[in-house]
């Protein structure tokens, strides 16, 4: 290497080639104020990753390399479809900390607006549902984000499908118990954080937050992704933070093509008590589909669940094999039709069966739940013998619209699309229950989930918790 090849690789900004833990840099990807960003890869695998590393300016500061600490052990733990993936954290030689993060191919929600402009009310509402899922699991792990915005959420490309969205950032993250990711004296009274167009009213008077504090941001967000832009806008932040505290919230309806029912879910969301705001996701998400799907516009689409299996025998196939396979798929149509779903394709190693969901959200929730709690029973039942040749399933679980009445799946058909376009959703590869985003919507914390490498949108769920 030449003279100062090791310091051009490991300057105060990473050159292509450095490695780091186990990652190699490929580019920069963004400086930011505290922490650079670079596109990376997995030295073994190949595997894109994003890298964030501090400042070295702040490697001195023991506040910051504790919340820079903070941010990977609050996402690590934090394992959910729509939270940004950890893969790993440590220091470079120099002391100064990274975190190692699955790359995500897409562009945030500020971008996104400035190149297409607002989103209508309906895709603001498809946005919400997985930003709200997400929350929904960082405050039952006693996580509160504080700084949600539009800078702070991933839209992920994938081609012609419903968009797919990450949280990312949790930088100044609080904990809500002692025991939960994040919860330390590191912020005293009086310390400000977070972002100005989006803090709630306790957040700027430095009081300590709660779940609420999400709910507010999550009002704001709604607001900027109908209209383009925040409620309350100023010159300076004093003057952002005046209106946060003491102005009443704009009615969106004034300026964006929206239903007027969205103007009492924002209004709640950005009350200035956080007793009067929602009191949890949930409830907020409850009102803010009724507002959207209740307002004037197209009759709400029928929605259903289905359930995928694919049976396969691992090695060479006897006729024992085959009667077993054969067992197991009939099996799964007796759960299926036990929980009340209607076998539409019985082929000779496949089964699809399918019903219409309910329109109330605890109902609706209530069906989808019975079938990933049959389709665990049944991949329990199947790993009851293990003796060669092997016959596994593999079960994916998805919920969309209905398809119309006495259609029948249509497995290699491109452009189909919905729940009879299989190979949009049901392809998950191996052994096990595989679950997508509308499938698994709300019933998060009922599971054990992880990502599905290489298919975004899917997650295995590996028992009940």
């Amino acid at each position: 290497m030449a003279p100062g090849g090791e310091e051009s690789l490991y300057g105060e900004e990473l050159s292509p080639g450095a490695l780091v833990g186990g990652w190699v840099v490929e580019r920069l990807h963004y400086r930011g104020p505290v922490s650079t960003l670079y596109r990376a890869r997995e030295a073994r695998t190949g595997v894109p990753a994003a890298l964030k590393v501090l400042h070295s300016l702040f490697t001195a500061t023991s506040t910051a390399l504790r919340r820079f600490r903070r941010e990977a052990a609050t996402l690590q733990r934090l394992r959910h479809p729509h939270i940004v993936e950890v893969l790993g954290y440590g220091e470079l030689a120099d002391g100064r900390p990274f975190i190692a993060m699955e790359w995500l191919e897409g562009r945030d929600l500020a971008a996104e607006l400035a190149a297409r402009g607002p989103l209508s009310a309906r895709e603001a509402l498809e946005v919400l549902e997985q930003v709200g899922a997400a929350l929904r699991a960082a405050h039952g792990a006693g996580v509160v984000h504080r700084d949600l915005k539009v800078q702070n959420v991933m839209r992920l490309q994938r081609g012609g499908e419903a968009a797919l969205v990450k949280l990312v950032d949790f930088g100044v993250a609080k904990g809500l118990s002692p025991g939960a990711p994040g919860a330390s004296t590191l912020t005293q009274t009086g310390a400000v954080l977070g972002t100005p167009l989006t803090m709630a009213p306790e957040q700027i008077r430095a009081e300590l937050p709660d779940v609420r504090t999400d709910l507010y941001a999550m009002g704001v967000l709604l607001f900027q992704l109908v209209s383009g832009q925040p409620p309350f806008q100023g010159s300076t932040s004093h003057e952002v933070e005046e209106q946060h505290l003491h102005a009443p919230p704009p009615r969106v309806s004034e300026r964006a093509p929206v239903p007027a029912a969205l103007d009492a879910v924002v209004h709640r969301c950005l009350q200035k008590r956080r007793e009067e705001r929602y009191p949890d996701v949930d409830t907020l998400l409850e009102d803010l589909r009724r507002a959207v799907q209740g307002g004037q516009g197209p009759a709400r689409e029928e929605r259903a669940v289905a359930l995928y299996v694919e049976a396969q025998v691992e090695g060479e196939p006897d006729a024992a094999a085959l009667e077993r396979l054969d067992a197991l798929l009939e099996r799964a149509g007796g759960v299926a039709r036990e929980v009340g779903l209607e076998v539409r394709v019985d082929g000779a190693g496949c089964l699809l069966a399918t019903a219409p969901l309910p329109e109330g959200v605890a109902e609706e929730q209530a069906v989808r739940g019975r079938v990933l709690v049959a389709a665990l029973g049944l991949l329990e039942h199947a790993g009851q013998r293990l003796s060669p040749p092997r016959v596994t399933l593999a079960i994916t679980v998805h919920a969309d619209v209905a398809p119309p009445r006495g259609e029948e799946a249509r497995p290699a058909v491109p452009g189909a699309g919905g729940l009879l376009f299989l190979p949009g959703w049901a392809a998950h590869g191996g052994h096990g229950l595989a679950a997508t985003v509308m499938a698994l919507r709300g019933l998060e914390a009922q599971f054990r989930v992880e990502p599905v490498a290489g298919a975004a949108g899917l997650s295995r769920i590996t028992g009940r918790r």
